[in-house]
């Protein structure tokens, strides 16, 4: 596992999935920071969800920060899970490794975070599916393989 392409997978997945989440939000419902103010509330609560108690940037500033953290976790875990098996595999893999982190975070995490359960949506599922595939893809197309080096030279 290439823990450098890892980084740079999770943390380009990340971004991407965030700036686009929160464009199409933007877009269809004039609300931008819905998806940051989900995300910080793992971190900060139901609070997070008031504007009056937490202000837009401070909601931006750790969504965005509590997304790149979980984002690069879930980046070693598909590394690892899909290392080697090549652009397509990485693409479609992580995409479905993408799927099955929305049904954890929608049916298992609401237990803990109540706020994720009113979040199931095709826009979220999207959500999961771009990073999971960006994260596979991007980590197969830059990893770096290393020759794995013989015990016995000449055999």
């Amino acid at each position: 596992m290439d823990k450098r392409a890892a980084i740079i997978a999770g943390l380009i997945a990340g971004l991407v999935s965030m700036g686009l989440g929160m464009a199409v939000l933007q877009y269809l419902h004039d609300a931008a920071f819905g998806l940051p103010r989900l995300i910080a509330t793992i971190a900060l609560g139901r609070d997070a969800f008031s504007p009056e108690l937490v202000s837009n940037q401070k909601a931006l500033i750790v969504g965005v920060a509590v997304h790149m953290v979980l984002g690069l976790l879930f980046a070693f875990l598909i590394s690892f899970t899909l290392h080697r098996w090549g652009f397509w595999v990485g693409l479609i893999g992580g995409g479905l490794f993408g799927l099955a982190l929305y049904s954890i975070n929608t049916y298992t995490m609401s237990r803990f975070f109540p706020e994720f359960y009113q979040y199931r949506s095709w826009f979220m599922i999207g959500f999961h599916v771009l990073f999971g595939a960006l994260c596979g893809g991007i980590y197969e197309a830059i990893e770096r393989d290393r020759p794995t080096r013989s015990r016995f030279r000449g055999r």
